[in-house]
């Protein structure tokens, strides 16, 4: 997995460096209608071409983008851009994410923030923190003094806005759900509530193992604290 992490890496850098320095006017026309339902943009495509010589070695690529390309020994589970709309708008907030498959369970993920360079990669008992910015890694740690959850979709979903608003609670919908699920252990919760996409989420809910999550149909409910976990999971449950 150390060599699968260096060539995520490098590649994720590539696409950070075009992103922050090279961002043609050509990247931000939408080009048609990708396998995941969404309209794809150039920059779309760009990453994704990037991504797939990557990991074109270690197995069949699921994108959102161009849906099943190649095979091999893993399933690897691609968005190109998780927020591709917050890029276009030039909001920062919005990255990649990768989740490794093999027999139907993630074994290695990996969640990029291009906005900032932050970076979140687990596999076994390896969870850290990173940045295309350096080679320096830190463990990911609860942060008990967060103020604030997130919530994607919460325009589509006002009886948990104003459910949320009446118990006290603070939220953000920065809108790119993989990025959200990677912050889950600094922020006091995340929501999610919609179609739920394995390009969404299978990267983010691999790395939020070791807190609360509950998940159905349509909604995901992630806490660390189990009594925060409980009220906003009852929250979602009324509220749809």
């Amino acid at each position: 997995m150390e060599e699968l992490f260096r060539r995520i890496k490098e590649a994720a850098h590539t696409i950070y460096r075009t992103i922050k320095f090279d961002m043609q006017d050509s990247f931000y026309e939408h080009v048609g209608q990708g396998a995941g339902g969404d309209l794809s943009a150039k920059i779309d495509l760009f990453a994704e071409e990037i991504f797939i010589d990557a990991l074109a070695p270690y197995g069949r690529i699921i994108s959102e983008e161009a849906g099943s390309v190649g095979a091999g020994e893993y399933d690897i589970i691609l968005d190109p851009i998780d927020g591709s709309d917050n890029l276009l708008s030039s909001f920062p907030y919005y990255g990649s994410s990768i989740a490794v498959q093999k027999e139907g369970k993630t074994v290695f993920s990996f969640i990029v923030n291009y906005a900032n360079g932050d970076f979140y990669v687990k596999w076994k008992d390896f969870y850290k923190k990173g940045s295309l910015l350096h080679d320096r890694l830190k463990d990911v740690r609860f942060n008990h003094y967060a103020r604030v959850g997130l919530f994607e979709k919460a325009y589509a979903n006002p009886g948990v806005v104003s459910a949320l608003k009446e118990a006290g609670y603070k939220f953000r919908s920065p809108g790119a759900v993989a990025l959200s699920l990677a912050y889950a252990h600094y922020v006091k919760f995340v929501i999610f509530i919609g179609t739920i996409r394995a390009y969404d989420v299978e990267a983010g809910l691999h790395q939020c193992a070791d807190l609360f999550v509950y998940r159905d149909e349509r909604s995901i409910v992630v806490a660390k604290e189990r009594e925060v976990y409980e009220r906003i999971v009852q929250i979602v449950e009324k509220g749809m």
